[in-house]
Formats: structure tokens, C-alpha cells, sequence
């Protein structure tokens, strides 16, 4: 399910975005209110995904209701700063895909080395938790014989 919260964030900041262009602000100025929002609409997509996989809770005709509309009002919005950003920049819309294409690899990348790190670590818990079975085992076996 998608947090209302999250949708009512992406909403807010794009708002902002919508006057800082109104008041001829620099795109640049507005990075921060750009981050909010793209962190909010990533939220919502990786919400998506994960609605997707599940099966409890709402039905599914109730949940795929309320992510159509939150994907479509993401998209709506992403065009409508498309067009804002094309207006003051032609080439400050690819260089925001490109960014925003860096950053996705990035966190892919880091998202990966977290889940071999906690591969890792498991792996080392259940071999020493096998050593401390073998060890015990040896140990009672030795117990007994002496």
C-alpha cells in the first residue's frame, strides 16, 4: 500500500517547485525541493512494486485503484516539470535523467553490497554455530568416554 504520507510529501514539494518556476526562481535553488519530491515519487513506484507481490489486506481492486492514481498523478507531475525545466533549460531535463540515472545505479550498487554483507554474515554465523555443535559434540563424546 502506498503511504499516504508519502503521497501528500510529493505532492507538497512539487507545489513548491511549481511556485519557485512561477517566481522565476533558479532551478538550481530549488534542489532541494527537486530531492524531495524525486525521493516521494521513488517511494511511490518502489511502493508499487512492492503492493505488486503481496496478496492480504485490501482488496485488490482497492489497491490497484490507489496506485493508479498515485503513479498517474507521479507521472502528471513529472511531465508537467519537464515542460517547466524545457521552458528555462533545453538540456536541464537530460542532465536531471542523467543524474537521476547515476544515482539509481548507485543505490542499486550499494542496495547489492548491503545484501552480500548480510549474506556474509550469516554465512559466518551458521559456521560458527556448526564449529560450536561439532565442538559440543566432541566435548560430551569426550565426557562420557573419560
Amino acid at each position: 500500500m502506498i503511504d499516504p504520507a508519502t503521497i501528500a510529501l510529493a505532492t507538497s514539494a512539487f507545489s513548491l517547485i511549481k511556485k519557485g518556476f512561477a517566481a522565476g526562481r533558479e532551478i538550481e535553488s530549488m534542489s532541494k525541493d527537486l530531492s524531495r519530491w524525486v525521493g516521494a515519487c521513488h517511494d511511490i513506484e518502489r511502493s508499487h512494486n512492492k503492493a505488486k507481490s503481496r496478496r492480504w489486506g485490501k482488496t485488490v481492486q482497492e489497491e490497484a485503484l490507489e496506485t493508479w492514481a498515485a503513479i498517474r498523478k507521479v507521472k502528471k507531475q513529472r511531465e508537467e516539470l519537464r515542460l517547466f525545466m524545457l521552458s528555462v533549460d533545453p538540456s536541464a531535463w537530460n542532465q536531471l535523467l542523467r543524474l537521476e540515472g547515476q544515482i539509481r545505479k548507485q543505490r542499486i550498487a550499494e542496495e547489492q553490497l548491503r545484501q552480500d554483507r548480510r549474506e556474509e554474515i550469516m554465512m559466518w554465523f551458521v559456521a560458527l554455530a556448526v564449529i560450536a555443535m561439532v565442538v559440543g559434540f566432541f566435548w560430551l563424546v569426550l565426557r562420557k568416554v573419560i
